[in-house]
């Protein structure tokens, strides 16, 4: 007798899976680089033109604000980021740079290659299920969290 699937397993096994990988190559540089553009597409998602602060990066990774300051000054050392004043003097805004742009593209780029290797085989069809699952999967959990 087969095994019933579980599809919450099967869900956080594939995202553990892709979350340690940037390049495939899986090397601490990559894993580096993979902070890197997460904490990138967190402000470029929340800056708006306006920027965005520390405690928002860290609410939208989910982690701790000592852990999204620290992944923020790592970015911005590596030129993907730059810190700024905000309306409110009190704090410090941070924006995506040119850099941090070319660095999301490339993400954006390597993304859709992986997806289109790994779904070789499939009918567009199939293609746009999923991808359409994905996206409710993303919008369930914004509204849930």
């Amino acid at each position: 007798m087969s095994e019933r699937v579980q599809p919450g397993r099967t869900l956080f096994q594939f995202v553990r899976f892709w979350a340690r990988r940037w390049t495939g190559a899986g090397s601490g540089i990559e894993a580096e680089r993979g902070r890197d553009v997460m904490v990138t597409e967190a402000v470029a998602a929340l800056a708006d033109g306006g920027g965005a602060s520390v405690n928002d990066v860290a609410r939208e990774l989910g982690i701790d604000q000592s852990g999204a300051s620290r992944m923020v000054a790592q970015a911005v050392a590596r030129g993907y980021l730059v810190k700024s004043r905000a309306a409110d003097a009190r704090r410090r805004a941070v924006q995506v740079t040119e850099a941090g742009r070319e660095l999301i593209d490339a993400a954006h780029a390597w993304q859709e290659q992986v997806f289109a290797e790994l779904t070789a085989d499939w009918s567009p069809e199939e293609v746009d299920r999923f991808t359409e699952s994905m996206r409710r999967l993303v919008a369930n959990s914004r509204a849930g969290g």
